[in-house]
C-alpha cells in the first residue's frame, strides 16, 4: 500500500460496462487493467494465457500487473519470461532486476541492472549508481545494534500506515480496515480494498499505544481516501492527504483518475474537537497531479511534501514551501538532485532537530522503499543516509517518525511476519551515544546553535544543532572512528576525531572566534581548477607541532586562526567514496605569518590531483645525456617533485618506468631504459623514500606513444621532436 497510495491516486469512478456473457479474453482483462483493477484483470489474463501461451504482449501485462500490485514473487516469475524477449522493450530487464532485488537475489539483480544499463548508457546514470550500490547491500543488511523494533498490537489484516504523533502521547494513522462513512460497498479498484480512513490510538501511560478508533467528528473521514497526515502541536492544525473530492463528488484529472491533495483542519479547543470545515491547505494543489504526504516543522512555518508535479527529477519528488506573513504558502521548491532521484521519494518527516527522514526506491537500498535521513548543512542537503536493517528490509519500509528526544518512534513496513498488508512498528534506539560539546576556546562558554556534522569512515552520517548547553548527541557504533566538524557564524570551523568504545563518550570541540590573524586555505582540483568541497585540511604550527583540522566548504575554503611570527605546514587531502581505484593525492605546503599583524588574513591555495591506480603519469623534463643513465641536475629537480608526492602520501607504492625512442636496437634500448629507471629509483631512495615502495621498469621502445617505429628494416620519417615524445619517464600507482 505504501507506493500504491501515491501512484494510485483514486481510480474508481467510471467502471466500464463489460459483457460478461462473452468468453474471457485478453481484451476484457485490458478493460480492468485500464481501471487499475489488476486483481480482476489477472483473472482474465490468466485464462487467456492458457489458450495463447506464446503471447509475449500478454505476458508483459501479467508481469506489469503483479509489479503494480507489489507482488514481487509473482512479478519475478513473469519478468523472467519477458526480460530476454527480443520482441519486448528493454525496460523489462530493469523490472526483472527490481523484482530480483526485492526478493533478495542481489547478484542476479546486479546482472540484469547491468544488462539494462548496456541498452542505453546515456540515459541511465541512476542505474549505474544502483549497480554500484548493490555492493553495499550486505553491509546495509547487517543489524548494527542501534534499534529494537516491535510490531504494534493496533495493526489489522488490512493496510495500516502513516503514523503521526498526536496529543498526549497518542498517535494517528490511516487504515483501510473498514468501509468509509457514506461509502457502502465502495472500494479502491487498485487494491480491491476499502478506502483509507483516519484512526487514533491511546497511550496506556507506559509509553505504549493501544486501541484503534476511527477519528471522531464530521470530518475528515468521509467517502474516499483520507491520510496520511501531519499534526502540528503549536498551531493545532491537522494537514491531511485526501482524494480530490468535495462532499460526494470526486474530480478527475486529464488521465481520468482522481489525484491527491493536502487539506487542513483546525482544532476547536472550546469544544475539544476538530472543526467541521476541511479546506485546501495550499494553493499549489492541482487536479492533474498529486500533492500529498505533508510534514510540518515544529514552528508550523515550513511544509515538506511529496508530489509528481511536472518538472521534477523523476516519478515522485520531495518539495518544500514556507508559510508567509499572512498565512500564504510560497511557491514549492524541489529539494534537488541530492535527495530526489529518477525514481520515487515520498513520506517525508521533519524531526525537531532538523533531520529530514523520507522513503525512496531510487537511492541505494535493500529493495522496495527504504528509509533515509538528511540534514541541511551550509544551505545544502547532506548525502542521504540509509538507516539500514532492521528499519529497512527488502520490502517497502516508509513512514518513519521519531520523538523529540530521538529515543523512539514508529515506521511502516510490509515485510514478512506482519499482521496485514502494511504494518506499523515501534522502534527504540539503543547502542552507543556520542555527546559532542561545542565551546568558545577563549572564554570556555558553551556555544548554542552551532552546526555539528559527524563522519564515519569519511562518510557523512548526520548533522545537528547544539542546544543551549552547547551539546548535541549522535547514535554511534562501538569501536568505530568518528570525525566531528563544528561551525558557527563568527567562529572558525574546527574538526575533532574520536574513537568509540563500548560505552558513551563525550567529545569537546573548541571554536576560535574570528577577528585575530586568520588563515584561509583554498583547495582546488589541479586539472579543472574547481573548488573541492569536504577536502580535509590540516594546519600544523611548526613551533608547537599542534595540528588543527577542518574541512572545506562549498567554495573549497577552510578557515584557521593562526599566530603572528610563526611558520605553518599545510596538508590537504580528499576522499572519494565508493571509488577504491581513484584518489586525490595529498599535498603539503608551508606558509609564514612572519611580518603579519592582527587583525588580518593570510591566504594559501593547494591543488589536489585526481589519479587512477594503474594509469601512467608522465614525469616532465627528465633528460639524460646520450647513452647515459646518471641523473643530471635538471632531472634531479623534476624527480624531487615526485619525491614530495611520495612523502606527502606515505602509503603510495609506484612503478617508475623509463622509455626510449626506436633508434638503436630494441635490446640496447631495453637495457638503457632499465638502467635509467633504476638510477631514478636510487635517487628517490636517497631522498628518504622507502625502497619497498618503488619498482623500476625499463620498457625500451616497446611502448611508443606515436607511430615512430624504426626497428629492423622499418624506416622512420619522424622528426626529432616526435622521437622525443617517446623518450620519457613515467610513474604508475600500484597501491594507494
Amino acid at each position: 500500500m505504501g507506493k500504491k497510495i501515491f501512484t494510485l491516486s483514486l481510480a474508481l469512478l467510471a467502471v466500464a460496462v463489460v459483457v460478461f456473457a462473452q468468453k474471457p479474453t485478453e481484451r476484457v482483462g485490458d478493460t480492468y487493467y485500464k481501471q487499475f483493477d489488476f486483481t480482476t484483470a489477472l483473472q482474465y489474463y490468466g485464462r487467456a494465457i492458457k489458450k495463447d501461451s506464446g503471447n509475449s504482449a500478454l505476458r508483459q501485462k501479467i508481469a506489469d500487473s503483479y509489479r503494480l500490485m507489489n507482488n514481487w514473487t509473482e512479478a519475478e516469475k513473469w519478468y523472467a519470461r519477458t526480460a530476454n524477449d527480443a520482441g519486448l522493450k528493454p525496460i523489462n530487464k530493469l523490472y526483472y532486476a527490481e523484482a530480483l532485488r526485492n526478493n533478495k537475489k542481489y547478484d542476479e539483480a546486479k546482472a540484469y541492472y547491468q544488462a539494462y544499463y548496456n541498452t542505453d548508457t546515456t540515459a541511465n546514470a541512476a542505474i549505474k549508481q544502483t549497480i554500484a550500490g548493490l555492493d553495499m547491500v550486505k553491509d546495509l543488511a547487517k543489524d548494527k545494534g542501534i534499534y529494537n523494533i516491535e510490531l504494534l498490537s493496533i495493526n489489522s489484516p488490512a493496510s495500516d500506515f502513516g503514523p503521526a504523533f498526536y496529543k498526549e502521547g497518542r498517535i494517528m494513522f490511516c487504515s483501510n480496515r473498514q468501509k468509509p462513512s457514506g461509502g457502502v460497498g465502495r472500494k479502491d479498484d487498485w487494491t480491491d480494498a476499502p478506502f483509507l480512513q483516519l484512526y487514533e490510538s491511546e497511550n496506556d501511560g507506559s509509553g505504549n499505544v493501544v486501541g484503534a478508533d476511527p477519528m471522531t467528528g464530521r470530518q475528515p473521514n468521509r467517502r474516499f481516501h483520507e491520510g496520511p497526515m501531519s499534526y502540528n502541536k503549536k498551531t493545532d492544525e491537522l494537514f491531511v492527504t485526501r482524494s480530490n473530492y468535495v462532499k460526494n463528488r470526486a474530480y478527475t484529472s486529464s488521465d481520468k483518475t482522481v489525484k491527491l491533495k493536502i487539506y487542513r483542519l483546525s482544532y476547536l479547543p472550546d469544544q475539544a474537537r476538530w472543526g467541521d470545515e476541511v479546506i485546501e491547505a495550499v494553493p499549489f494543489n492541482n487536479k492533474d497531479y498529486s500533492v500529498c504526504h505533508p510534514t510540518l516543522t515544529a514552528d508550523g512555518k515550513t511544509l515538506y511534501f511529496a508530489s509528481d508535479k511536472p518538472g521534477g527529477q523523476g516519478g515522485v519528488d520531495l518539495y518544500v514551501s514556507h508559510r508567509q506573513i499572512g498565512g500564504d504558502w510560497s511557491v514549492p521548491e524541489n529539494l534537488g538532485t541530492d535527495i530526489n532521484t529518477q525514481a520515487d521519494e515520498m513520506f517525508p518527516y521533519i524531526s525537531e532537530d532538523g533531520t529530514l527522514y523520507f522513503a525512496s526506491n531510487g537511492h541505494v537500498g535493500l529493495g522496495g522503499l527504504d528509509v533515509f535521513s538528511t540534514t541541511l548543512a551550509n544551505g545544502k542537503w547532506t548525502t542521504p543516509e540509509n538507516l539500514g536493517y532492521p528499519i529497512n528490509s527488502n520490502k517497502d519500509d516508509f513512514g518513519y517518525i521519531v520523538e523529540a528526544d530521538n529515543k523512539f518512534g514508529y515506521f511502516v513496513s510490509n515485510r514478512d511476519g506482519g499482521v496485514g498488508d502494511d504494518d506499523i512498528y515501534k522502534f527504540t534506539k539503543k547502542g552507543i551515544v556520542i555527546n559532542a560539546v561545542v565551546y568558545n576556546a577563549k572564554t570556555k562558554d558553551q556555544i548554542k546553535d552551532a552546526r555539528v556534522i559527524v563522519f564515519e569512515n569519511g562518510i557523512e552520517k548526520g548533522s545537528r544543532l547544539t542546544d543551549k548547553n552547547g551539546a548535541v548527541q549522535f547514535p554511534a557504533l562501538p569501536n568505530r572512528n568518528y570525525k566531528f566538524m563544528a561551525s558557527k557564524d563568527g567562529f572558525l570551523p574546527a574538526t575533532v576525531e574520536a574513537q568509540t568504545q563500548n560505552k558513551p563518550i563525550t567529545v569537546q570541540i573548541p571554536l576560535q572566534q574570528q577577528g585575530g590573524l586568520n588563515l584561509e586555505v583554498t583547495v582546488l582540483d589541479k586539472k579543472t581548477k574547481e573548488p573541492l568541497r569536504d577536502a580535509n585540511v590540516k594546519v600544523v604550527n611548526m613551533n608547537t607541532q599542534v595540528p588543527v583540522k577542518a574541512q572545506t566548504d562549498e567554495n573549497g575554503k577552510a578557515m584557521f586562526e593562526v599566530e603572528t611570527g610563526s611558520n605553518y605546514r599545510l596538508e590537504a587531502s580528499k576522499d572519494i567514496p565508493n571509488e577504491p581505484n581513484v584518489r586525490y593525492l595529498a599535498v603539503s605546503s608551508t606558509v609564514t605569518t612572519v611580518g603579519k599583524q592582527a587583525p588580518g588574513m593570510v591566504y594559501a591555495t593547494l591543488e589536489l590531483e585526481k589519479v587512477k591506480k594503474g594509469v601512467a603519469i608522465k614525469v616532465e623534463n627528465i633528460y639524460y645525456d646520450l647513452d647515459k643513465w646518471n641523473i643530471r641536475p635538471d632531472a634531479a629537480k623534476e624527480l624531487d617533485k615526485l619525491v614530495k608526492i611520495l612523502l606527502d602520501n606515505p602509503t603510495l607504492e609506484i612503478e617508475l618506468s623509463s622509455h626510449t625512442d626506436c633508434r638503436a636496437t630494441a635490446e640496447y634500448n631495453r637495457q638503457l631504459s632499465t638502467k635509467r629507471a633504476e638510477s631514478a629509483v636510487k635517487y628517490i631512495i636517497s631522498r628518504g623514500v622507502n625502497k619497498n615502495r618503488l619498482v623500476a621498469a625499463g620498457y625500451g621502445e616497446s611502448r611508443l606513444v606515436n607511430k615512430c617505429a624504426c626497428e629492423g628494416n622499418v624506416k622512420s620519417n619522424c622528426t626529432d621532436e616526435q622521437h622525443q615524445e617517446n623518450r620519457r619517464t613515467e610513474f604508475k600507482i600500484l597501491k594507494f
